[in-house]
Parts: structure tokens; sequence; C-alpha cells
């Protein structure tokens, strides 16, 4: 049986698109948005994936929300729950029930520059090296275990854009390879615990 990724995300979805062309035919992959404006949905309909709208704007708390998103979560049973661009913060008892099993991925070599807009931050700060961090979600923001860093240099030609560019082009790259050998450990310690 395939393993079953769930990407949840706010905006625009060209991680998810990079993530479904590389890993759509090894993975069940299903998207997750609470945005009903964001472009991603229109790409897992172009993609031809199977999508789900949880609309923030229904409810009447954060709480209630996440109560939703929880439930939802806990019956898919996924096996891995990638952030893409979700521009909410999972709350505590969902952290902690996916334990090991909620990645994110943040455009900078954290600890420097968490939070939003983080490309800008370390462009304006004027540091010669940024990159990007894949690491596990913990209740912390940009907090997590760190799975892998990437570095990209700031050329002294390079304008907010073209550094944008070339940090979205090593997202597309690195975050499908780290999903993947995420999901295959998982299947090797499986069998281990078999034996």
């Amino acid at each position: 049986m395939k393993k079953r990724i769930i990407v949840l995300a706010s905006g625009n979805g060209s991680n998810f698109e990079a993530i479904v062309k590389k890993l759509r035919n090894k993975y069940k992959i299903k998207l997750i948005s609470e945005n009903k404006n964001a472009y991603v949905l229109q790409r897992a309909i172009k993609l031809d994936i199977d999508y789900d709208l949880i609309n923030y704007k229904l409810y009447k708390s954060r709480e209630e929300y996440n109560q939703k998103l929880f439930e939802y979560l806990k019956r898919e049973e996924p096996d891995l729950i990638v952030l893409a661009g979700y521009m909410k913060i999972l709350p505590e008892y969902i952290v902690e029930h996916f334990e090991n099993q909620i990645i994110n991925i943040h455009p900078s070599l954290l600890p420097a520059f968490k939070g939003l807009n983080a490309i800008k931050q370390a462009f304006e700060y004027g540091v010669k090296y940024t990159g990007i961090t894949i690491h596990y979600v913990n209740n912390e923001l940009d907090g997590g275990k760190i799975i892998t860093q990437e570095v990209v240099k700031i050329e002294r030609e390079d304008t907010l854009e073209t550094l944008e560019e070339k940090i979205h082009k090593l997202e597309h790259k690195l975050y499908p390879k780290v999903i993947d050998k995420i999901l295959r450990l998982q299947e090797v310690a499986y069998e281990k615990s078999l034996n």
C-alpha cells in the first residue's frame, strides 16, 4: 500500500506542485488548504490531486478550526504531514499527536531569520549567505529539529527577486528528495520492527 502524504498549504503552491510532480507515482498525496482563495487549490485541480478545503473563515474561532483539522488528520492517518507555505501555527496537541511526522520548509538558514518574510529579512540585513532549512515541526516557531540545510550565496548583483528565485528553485529540488528519504526510512524501520 502506498504511503500517504498530506500537504498543508495556504498560498501559491509552487512547493506543492514540485512535490506532486516528483512523488505522485510513489506516494498517495492529498492537499488541505484553509484558504479558499489559495492558488494551490487551482494547482491541485490541474494536477488531478485530491484536495479538501477546511475554510478557516467558516469557524467561530481558531480553536474550532484547529479541532476540525485535528479530527480530519486523525481520520486520514497520514504517514507524513508536509507544510508547504501553510500560514497557520499548528496547536501543541496536533504537533504532539503527530510527533516526528510533520515537516516544514523555511527559506533561511535557521535559527536565523525565523517567521515571515525570511528572504527579505536576510536580504535587507545584508548577509552574504542564506538558504533553506527543512525541519521537523515542534511547538516553537521554526524551532524544530533540523533535517537538512542548503546554502545560497547572495551575490552582489542579486535583487530580492533574483534571490527569491534562487531559493524557490532550491526548495523545489530539495523538499521532494527529503520527503522521499523520510518515507523510505519509515519503511525500513517498519520492516526491521517485523523481524
